[in-house]
C-alpha cells in the first residue's frame, strides 16, 4: 500500500492487494469502482444513504453449483440459492474483516432480503449489485437480464461492499457481452418475460416466480382474512398452494422458476461444451425444465397468459393483482 503525507484519510490502496485480499478470502472474482463514476449517478444517493464515507465500491462474484441449479428438482435449486447467498455474505464480510486490519472501513450491503420495506412499493434497496458488476468488469447484462460473467456466466452471486479507501487503479465494463444470443433462456421461459427482441417483462417474471414471496404472501393473508370459510379460502389457495407459502415461510423463499439461469450456456467454463454438442445440452437441461409439469401463475388476459397456455404441460393460474380468481 502506498500512503501521501497526509494522513490515512489521503492513502492510496494497491487494487491488486485489495483484489488478491477478495480472492484470499473465497470470492471468485472482484472488481473495483469509484464512488464519483459518471455512470454510477442513478446509484449514489443510496450508497452515500448506507455509508456516507463510502468512496470505493467493490464488486464481488462468487460462483454456485451449476448442476444443482440445472436441477427439475426445484427444492434443490433453491437450496443452492440459498447456501450461495449465505456463503457469498458470509466471504463478503471475512473480506471486509481483513480490509479492517489495513485501516479501511466500510459495510457489506445485503445480498438480498431484507430489504427497506418501509420504502414499498418503492425502490426498496439502495444498491444494484448487478450494475456494480458489470461497472467492475466482472460481466455484462444477458438477454435473461442476469449478469453473465465471463468464466462463470450466469450462476452467480453479487455482493458490493462500501470502503472508505481510494485505490490506485479502477476497474471498467467489460469490451464484450458473454452472452453467446443462443435464445435459449426465450425458448425455456414459461412466462415469456424474456422474448428475443423485446424489453424484459418484469412483472410477467415476478408475478409466476416470486408467487411465494412478499406480492403472494400479501395475497395470502387476503385470502384468510376475507373468506367466509375454509372453502371460499381454498378458492384462492388451496392446500398445496398453502404448503408452499408455508415452506417459504418456515424455511426460505421458494423460488418458482430460475430456468433461464439453469439453461444459459455463457461464461468460458460451460460454453466449450455447448457449442461443441448444443444437442445434448438441450436435452439434458432445456428439455426437462420447459416440460417439467407445474403451475404457471399469469395476469389475466396478459401476453404471459397466452405464453403459458401454448404450453399443455404447464397448469396456467391465473392472477388479479396478484390473487388469483377462484
Amino acid at each position: 500500500m502506498t500512503k501521501s503525507n497526509m494522513g490515512r484519510e489521503n492513502m492510496i490502496y494497491s487494487a491488486a492487494e485489495i483484489k488478491k485480499i477478495c480472492l484470499d478470502a473465497g470470492a471468485d472474482d472482484a472488481g473495483l469502482v469509484e464512488l464519483d463514476r459518471e455512470s454510477l449517478q442513478n446509484e449514489r444517493e443510496g450508497i452515500l444513504n448506507i455509508y456516507s464515507l463510502a468512496r470505493t465500491v467493490i464488486a464481488v462474484v462468487i460462483a454456485n453449483n451449476r448442476e444443482n441449479i440445472q436441477s427439475p428438482a426445484r427444492y434443490v435449486a433453491n437450496e443452492e440459492f440459498h447456501h450461495g447467498g449465505d456463503r457469498t455474505s458470509s466471504i463478503s464480510r471475512e473480506i471486509l474483516r481483513r480490509l479492517n486490519q489495513l485501516g479501511i472501513r466500510g459495510v457489506v450491503v445485503n445480498k438480498g432480503w431484507p430489504m427497506a420495506m418501509d420504502r414499498y412499493p418503492g425502490k426498496i434497496w439502495d444498491v444494484s449489485h448487478k450494475v456494480m458488476a458489470v461497472e467492475a468488469g466482472l460481466g455484462h447484462m444477458g438477454m435473461n437480464r442476469l449478469v453473465l460473467h465471463q468464466k462463470y456466466g450466469s450462476c452467480i452471486g453479487l455482493e458490493s461492499i462500501l470502503i472508505n479507501g481510494v485505490v490506485d487503479e479502477y476497474d471498467r465494463p467489460l469490451k464484450e457481452n458473454p452472452c453467446i444470443k443462443c435464445n435459449l433462456c426465450a425458448v425455456v421461459c414459461p412466462t415469456g418475460a424474456i422474448t428475443k427482441d423485446r424489453p424484459f417483462d418484469f412483472f410477467a417474471c415476478i408475478t409466476h416466480t416470486y408467487r411465494d414471496n412478499f406480492a403472494g404472501f400479501q395475497n395470502w393473508v387476503d385470502a384468510m382474512v376475507t373468506s367466509d370459510d375454509m372453502g371460499e379460502y381454498r378458492t384462492h389457495f388451496d392446500d398445496l398452494e398453502t404448503a408452499l407459502m408455508w415452506q417459504s415461510l418456515m424455511f426460505r423463499i421458494g423460488y418458482r422458476c430460475s430456468y433461464c439461469m439453469a439453461v444459459c450456456p455463457a461464461g468460458e467454463d460451460i460454453k466449450p461444451d455447448y457449442l461443441e454438442n448444443k444437442k445434448e445440452h438441450v436435452e439434458r437441461v432445456l428439455k426437462p425444465l420447459r416440460d417439467r409439469q407445474e403451475r404457471v401463475y399469469v395476469m389475466a388476459g396478459s401476453k404471459a397468459e397466452s405464453r403459458a397456455r401454448k404450453n399443455p404441460l404447464k397448469e396456467v393460474r391465473i392472477v388479479t393483482g396478484m390473487m388469483r380468481k377462484p
